[in-house]
């Protein structure tokens, strides 16, 4: 290089302290200041200016506490501040500042000896109000979440979109058993059930591709070891930075799947009963026909029956399709004929055993056409008629049996009589087909008698134990 050259480019470029002061007036985003061992202003660039508000004529030679909080000056803060600059060669901070209108504002600051330490401090600080603010609301928004969180009885956590757990609620430390450190990652998979760990896993790949996690599976409740079903659902955090940040709740459907699968077993037996149900009608119905001489009478009889098996039903469905009481049946089927001038014509003796559904309601339907046929030619019909309906239990081969025993006196029977009708066929062939029961049925000549002997279904070990 010629000394001409070199000589024009001596000339043109700034020395060194013309190059230092371009570079701090061109922070115009940072107050960068000196000042002197004692806190006078000994120089003030644009930044300062433009961040704190005062003209550089205004500020050279006053203290530079001004921009200090009055909070924070009656506390010595800017003497804090100067003698931890001396001591440790830096000093920083982050804390409400003042500006030549009074405003605040949250500045970062730093504060350094100058290279001479006679000449004071150098100071740089910069406004992050917003940045300040944004970290506020965010902390006061984690600060909602974590009481909400913990105060909700969901098991509540927050996730990577792979499943990769970052954080679990109290309640589901609580309820699991596992420290937050060992539910981290995917140690979280131990509480659940071996049998749902894959698909609880699988279900994140198709959570990444519709933005929401779902799932169903069983988790172990530490106080008992029971594995309870969950249904855990996720989405990403609106407005987080990190899309795969993610929050989740598992709710406890453990009664509520129960309940469903308790409802389709009853669906299921509904749909059983009324089968049943629908076939003895059917049946009724073409019996009647088949013994009516007209359908006036069809009509009437098959009336009749339809009612009582409605009375069983009722009866039925009081005590939730169990057991019944054998006495509420003969009293509702004779109570359903009862005129009222009757009084003293019958009587009931028995002690308390239960049918179950299926008898009841074919020896419901015994009892009214035997009740029916003595409300219309027997002892219920005739001034010196009466009726005696008893009944006892007895074993047999180790089996309960419930005998009962429906005897009319007093009857001034016909002298031809017609035994094919319904109410016969019933009691001599469809009680023992349907129940295994032993029936007879027998005209003597003061009334009938018909003895019924029905299987309970609980044997005598049974009973004894019951």
């Amino acid at each position: 290089m010629d000394q001409e050259t070199e000589q024009t480019r001596t000339t043109a470029a700034p020395g060194s302290d013309e190059l230092l002061r371009l570079v701090v007036e061109s922070a115009i985003d940072f107050a960068i200041f000196s000042t002197d061992p004692n806190g006078l202003v000994t120089s003030w660039n644009a930044g300062a200016e433009r961040v704190l508000g005062y003209a550089e004529n205004e500020i050279i030679g006053r203290m530079a506490d001004v921009i200090f909080t009055p909070e924070d000056r009656a506390a010595g803060i800017p003497d804090q501040e100067r003698r931890q600059a001396s001591a440790q060669g830096r000093a920083e901070d982050e804390r409400w500042t003042m500006r030549k209108d009074g405003s605040r504002f949250w500045a970062s600051g730093l504060a350094m000896p100058l290279t001479d330490r006679t000449l004071g401090y150098l100071k740089i600080l910069r406004d992050r109000t917003e940045a300040h603010q944004s970290e506020a609301r965010l902390r006061a928004s984690e600060e909602r979440f974590r009481l909400l969180a913990t105060s909700i009885p969901q098991l509540v956590f927050r996730t990577r979109n792979d499943g990769q757990r970052t954080w679990g609620s109290p309640q589901w430390i609580n309820f699991t058993g596992l420290s937050l450190e060992e539910s981290l990652g995917l140690g979280w998979l131990d509480a659940l059930h071996p049998e749902d760990r894959e698909a609880t896993q699988v279900a994140w790949d198709d959570a990444r591709r519709t933005g929401e996690y779902y799932a169903e599976h069983r988790v172990r409740r530490s106080a008992d070891g029971e594995y309870r079903w969950h249904q855990t659902r996720a989405r990403p955090i609106e407005g987080a930075d990190d899309a795969s940040d993610w929050v989740g709740t598992m709710t406890d459907i453990h009664d509520l799947r129960m309940l469903h699968g308790r409802q389709q077993v009853l669906m299921g037996e509904l749909q059983h009963r009324t089968r049943n149900l629908l076939a003895v009608v059917q049946a009724i119905a073409t019996k009647t026909r088949r013994n009516s001489g007209s359908f006036e009478a069809f009509q009437a009889e098959f009336e009749s029956r339809l009612r009582a098996l409605s009375r069983v039903q009722s009866l039925l469905a009081r005590v939730d399709y169990q057991d019944v009481d054998l006495r509420d049946l003969v009293v509702a089927e004779l109570a359903a004929h009862d005129d009222g001038q009757r009084e003293g014509k019958t009587r009931l003796e028995g002690a308390s055993i239960r049918l179950p559904a299926t008898s009841a309601q074919a020896v419901g339907l015994a009892l009214h056409e035997l009740t029916t046929n003595a409300v219309k030619y027997g002892a219920l019909a005739q001034p010196t008629g009466r009726l005696e309906v008893l009944w006892r239990e007895q074993i047999e081969e180790g089996r309960r049996r419930v005998v009962v025993e429906w005897a009319e006196s007093g009857v001034a029977m016909p002298e031809r009589i017609e035994r094919k009708g319904y109410g016969s066929e019933l009691i001599e062939r469809a009680l023992p087909y349907q129940l295994g029961a032993r029936t007879s049925l027998e005209f003597h000549s003061d009334g009938i008698r018909c003895t019924l002997v029905v299987p309970l279904k609980d044997n005598v070990a049974e009973a004894s134990h019951g």
